[in-house]
């Protein structure tokens, strides 16, 4: 080995050539530290890494001013060199040249490349650098190489004539006796040169070597060689006539459609290049049925002229005996290439190294198709850039080196429409649009199962298409199956390559029918630790039979099964599983849900109904809160259900109770009707029902409906009373009160207030005492009371102690009560301090509440921009959380901001919008407000009889009182 630097030669220690000896018999390749020892040491001393690491750095330090670039990767080493800068590399450069120039019959021109390459080898590779036993193969594989450069250069010196080769011939016999192409070389070189007898004696002397060394007679070429110069025959050419490129990819699929951006990133992957340094390898992964082959075949397809030697494809999938051998598949690959049977050797390591010899100066595309793991597919793969592959795998092969890697997603509606229109044909369809969305949304958009479905409409052009969109969505599975098309088979196949651990998680999985989970539920249903349910879920993604592309709000990876494997899940669950397990496992993931729901809504109120007893507290992470429950509410609401489903009524009323505080938070009003309603007609005893009867009430009285509200919190406080409940009856009677306040019957709302304030004083249960208080304040702000409001709301702070959110709703009431009496900064500072616990707690209800509250202050003491922006911030919460009513509210103090402002007909456009918002039957109270301003911006605007019209309808809503009076005196100095 020489190394040239800028100055001449560089001088390297034995142990710093062997190093970059190694490097430099695999250019542009990056070495593992483990390969690199063994190939430097046979019996490597116990610093061997760090030696390695030594000498690496002494070469960075040696080579500088030298064209060689080594690059340390995080498990190895390469060395980087252009093609032109290593004898290897333009050994292999100038073969490829001389074999092109040889297939395109240019004779002379590929002698002077043969001679170029050939010229360039002195002694064997690396012959100085001491290498380990390690290297022994790829130096014989080099060497292999050169060897048959040399042949070939003699067939092309042979076909030209006019030179003596005998000379050279009898050498290279002598070195290796046992090369009949070489033989046969000879005996023509002198045939040519006349000496026939002697070219008859060359083969007694091969038929000899071969039958005592190796117990064989000639093969067929110098056999027929022999037959033909006894007989005087005209002899062969010397040039071994080159096949026709091989094609064998299936055919390209004439209906394909769509997969643009698939194939926008698949085919310049996949491109051959002549500045590539590697073989292009692109792995196109996905669940069972997704269309891998399909696109990858189409993509070999399109890709065949960059590849002109060939395109080969090798189903990699499984046997009866399981996945299929490297050995055999090589076995496979190397009969498609033309290598004859019986010169394959059996050692995998020696079918690897004689494909990788066979594809080194060959364009070949090979398609790998159903691969199963990276094992299968690192032997096919050729050592030189000039060959490309491409597999299809349902695993993304995570661990196959230097691979492009194509995740194959569901196509669009759009694209899945298109496929079935042009399977089954597209007339039918437009005269049942929604037959065809019904069958698309059963196949769940996947190819394989729309194609199947596509074919069984064809077979029937008069079968109505309604009639088997009906059928496909009862008996999905059943129905696709078609002429060797069987979608069930397909998943069928991937299921049972599954280790156990993973098909019985897969099928729990599919019995849970849970849509997305996280790991903690996986673990749940097989009642085993998270790392045996992490390890299931990570096989079930490796084979492409679950999705976990996704990261939820609380950070936890989220798992997905397509619908048609849910279902094939759930059927194996229920052929394979005891009904006893199944049974165990959802009720094992019922209480999970349980556990981690208590400690996640710890902090959260329902004051709408008694809370349930305190639970040991639950070590569940510290990744259990607000975010958490977002992330988890389809989970936690399906959880009640199937408690429901189990008979398991106690816990899905203690479920649906603490998931209501949640729910009621962020506005998701229809999930606590659903999940109440379920526990009503579900629960055990009259009580159960009646608490969970509260909850549902306390959605009319959410959304503002406070005549509905009141009427079934009389009743519900009847009831509650009859069967002895007095807790129930004292939330009954403070929700009662609410709805009283909503409706304007202030006095008869107090009179309820302070009757469920002593019976929850009685029973000791702070927090309904703290929600309870609320009323009274605002009851009192709303008869004029301010003084006596501010009081209580001082009181109550005294014992709030350290419950964040009791302070935070005290603090916006006690801000609320100063604003009323003209404290209008001392309520910008309670309205701030109020936001602060909020956003501290998460609670986002409040947080809206406390914005239009604090941008209403703002406004009064003339910081409009500051006024505008919470408005703003506030009216979008309230839409967040699905809270109607306080969005109106919202838009109704904006339109007061921008009254103040001046700006009139703005503010005339949110007071329309924020009337419409309360509706008709909004609470009057508000409703009356808004309507007082809305007069006041007709006014503004100098529309004096619309202005009288909503003011004559606001005081006719509040009926009496210092409002009333305020509205008419508008009335009367505007009709002055």
């Amino acid at each position: 080995m020489r190394v040239q630097g800028a100055d001449g030669p560089v001088r390297l220690s034995a142990k710093q050539r062997a190093v970059l000896s190694v490097l430099l018999l695999h250019p542009n390749v990056v070495i593992s530290t483990e390969r690199l020892v063994a190939a430097v040491w046979d019996d490597p001393p116990r610093s061997a890494v760090a030696n390695l690491q030594t000498y690496v750095s002494q070469l960075r330090r040696v080579m500088g001013g030298t064209a060689l670039h080594l690059r340390t990767e995080p498990f190895g080493y390469a060395c980087e060199l252009a093609p032109d800068r290593l004898d290897l590399l333009a050994f292999e450069e100038a073969l490829r040249r001389a074999r092109r120039a040889r297939h395109a019959g240019e004779h002379q021109a590929a002698e002077h490349a043969y001679k170029a390459a050939v010229s360039l080898w002195r002694g064997r590779p690396a012959e100085d650098g001491r290498l380990g036993s390690a290297m022994e193969p790829r130096i014989a594989e080099l060497e292999e190489q050169l060897l048959l450069a040399r042949s070939e250069w003699i067939d092309v010196r042979l076909e030209l004539g006019g030179e003596d080769l005998v000379a050279e011939l009898r050498t290279l016999v002598a070195a290796h006796p046992l090369r009949e192409r070489l033989w046969a070389q000879l005996m023509l070189a002198l045939h040519r040169g006349g000496r026939r007898s002697e070219a008859l004696d060359a083969f007694r002397q091969a038929r000899a070597v071969l039958s005592n060394e190796l117990g064989i007679e000639p093969g067929r070429e110098l056999a027929d060689l022999h037959a033909a110069l006894l007989a005087g025959d005209p002899v062969p050419s010397a040039t071994v006539s080159h096949r026709a490129p091989l094609c064998q990819l299936p055919a390209d699929t004439s209906d394909f459609v769509g997969r643009k951006a698939e194939l926008d990133a698949l085919l310049p992957a996949a491109r051959a290049r002549p500045d590539r340094m590697s073989p292009p390898i692109v792995v196109v992964s996905g669940l069972p049925g997704v269309g891998k082959t399909t696109l990858t075949v189409h993509a070999a397809h399109l890709l065949r002229a960059d590849y002109p030697d060939g395109q080969v494809f090798l189903r990699l999938g499984r046997d009866a005996a399981g996945p299929r051998r490297p050995e055999d598949l090589l076995g496979e690959l190397l009969r498609s290439l033309g290598v004859d049977g019986t010169l394959i050797p059996g050692p995998l390591g020696e079918r690897a190294s004689l494909l990788r010899q066979r594809l080194a100066d060959m364009g070949v595309l090979i398609v790998l198709d159903d691969a199963q793991d990276e094992t299968q597919v690192r032997h096919l793969l050729p050592g030189t850039a000039r060959s490309c592959v491409l597999v299809t795998s349902r695993s993304r092969l995570p661990a196959l080196e230097g691979a492009t890697r194509l995740q194959l997603d569901l196509p669009g509606e759009h694209d899945a429409r298109l496929l079935l229109e042009q399977v089954a044909g597209g007339a039918r369809f437009r005269a049942a649009p929604e037959a065809a969305r019904v069958i698309l949304k059963a196949c769940g958009l996947l190819p394989l199962a729309i194609r199947v479905a596509g074919a069984r409409l064809a077979i029937r052009p008069s079968w109505p298409v309604g009639v088997f969109a009906s059928r496909l969505e009862d008996r999905r599975l059943d129905e696709l199956i078609v002429g060797g098309l069987d979608v069930r088979g397909t998943f069928g196949e991937s299921y049972a390559a599954l280790p156990e651990p993973a098909r019985r998680a897969f099928r729990l999985l599919g019995l849970a029918d849970l849509g997305s989970i996280a790991e903690w539920s996986a673990a749940a249903l097989l009642g085993s630790s998270g790392l045996e349910a992490d390890s299931a879920l990570e096989t079930l993604v490796a084979r492409g039979m679950l999705d976990s592309g996704e990261v939820d709000g609380a950070g936890q990876p989220r798992y997905r099964l397509h619908d048609l494997l849910r279902v094939f899940a759930e059927e194996r669950a229920r052929v394979e599983d005891d009904p006893v397990e199944q049974r165990a496992a959802l009720a094992r993931h019922v209480l999970e849900c349980l556990r981690r729901l208590r400690a996640a809504t710890s902090d959260l109120p329902i004051p709408t109904a008694p809370p349930y007893p305190q639970a040991a507290p639950a070590e569940v992470g510290d990744g259990v809160g607000i975010a958490w429950l977002a992330a988890e509410r389809r989970t936690l609401v399906h959880s009640v259900s199937a408690a429901v489903e189990l008979g398991m009524a106690e816990e899905a009323a203690e479920l649906a109770h603490h998931l209501s505080a949640y729910l009621n938070l962020e506005g998701f009003f229809d999930d606590v009707e659903r999940l109440q309603r379920m526990v009503i007609a579900a629960a055990p005893n009259e009580r159960i029902a009646l608490r969970a009867e509260l909850l549902l009430a306390a959605v009319p009285l959410a959304r503002g409906a406070y005549l509905t509200a009141g009427e079934h919190f009389q009743r519900i406080y009847r009831d509650c009373r009859r069967i002895g409940d007095s807790h129930g009856a004292a939330y009954a009677l403070i929700n009662r009160a609410a709805c009283l306040h909503g409706t304007g019957l202030f006095e008869e709302g107090l009179e309820d207030a302070y009757r469920a304030i002593a019976l929850l004083e009685e029973l000791g249960d702070e927090g309904g005492l703290d929600y309870a208080w609320t009323w009274p304040v605002y009851i009192h702000m709303e008869l004029g009371r301010y003084g006596e409001a501010v009081r209580l709301c001082q009181e109550r702070l005294a014992k709030a102690g350290d419950d964040r959110r009791a302070r935070g709703d005290l603090l916006r009431a006690l801000g609320t009560a100063c604003y009323l009496r003209g404290e209008v900064a001392e309520a910008v500072r309670c309205y701030r301090e109020s936001l602060v616990i909020s956003e501290l707690i998460g609670d986002r209800v409040a947080a809206s509440k406390g914005l239009r509250r604090l941008g209403e202050a703002l406004g009064a003491l003339g910081r409009y921009d500051e006024s505008v922006d919470a408005l703003d911030r506030a009216r979008s919460l309230f839409r967040e959380c699905g809270d109607g009513l306080g969005e109106a509210l919202a838009t109704y103090a904006l339109g007061e901001v921008r009254l103040r402002q001046g700006r009139a007909a703005e503010s005339l456009g949110l007071l329309v919008t924020a009337r419409d918002g309360l509706g008709p039957g909004g609470p009057p109270t508000w409703r009356a407000r808004v309507l007082r301003e809305l007069g006041r911006a007709y006014a503004e605007l100098g529309e004096h009889t619309c202005a009288a019209a909503v003011w004559r309808e606001s005081a006719e809503l509040f009926e009496s009182g210092p409002e009333r009076a305020q509205v008419e005196a508008f009335l009367s100095a505007d009709q002055d």
